[in-house]
């Protein structure tokens, strides 16, 4: 079977690890990865990881340009998790390293009002 662009297989013919959209499961295991790599907690499952990227209303804007949204932590000394993180434009996040770094403003953590999160009506 030949290799088709922007189709995901298993090649093993296993079944899926994580039970989310295969392109949302490859980025959830790079995102785990990554904290593992720099030796930061993670107390994400994939349900609530992927839920909090569907609450902020950008899942197609997901990236590391300019232009898109990243996950950042509200305390850097906490876990990754739902009740530590927030989807902010990663515009606005480059613009606090900046202030960080160059002009030697105070680090302050994020705030939950830093963040994105789409309008949803509550029905009653």
């Amino acid at each position: 079977m030949p290799f088709k662009k922007g189709e995901i297989s298993n090649p093993k013919g296993g079944p899926k690890k994580y039970d989310i959209p295969s392109d949302w499961s490859k980025k959830y295991s790079m995102a785990k990865a990554q904290a593992k790599y720099r030796r930061e907690e993670w107390a994400f499952d994939e349900h609530s990881w992927y839920k909090l990227w569907l609450d902020s209303g950008v899942t197609e804007y997901m990236g590391k340009h300019i232009q898109c949204y990243c996950m950042t932590r509200n305390d850097k000394i906490e876990a990754w998790g739902p009740h530590n993180c927030i989807i902010i434009p990663r515009r606005k996040h480059f613009k606090k390293m900046a202030y960080v770094g160059f002009h030697n403003f105070p680090n302050a953590d994020w705030r939950p009002q830093d963040g994105v999160k789409k309008n949803v009506k509550e029905s009653k």
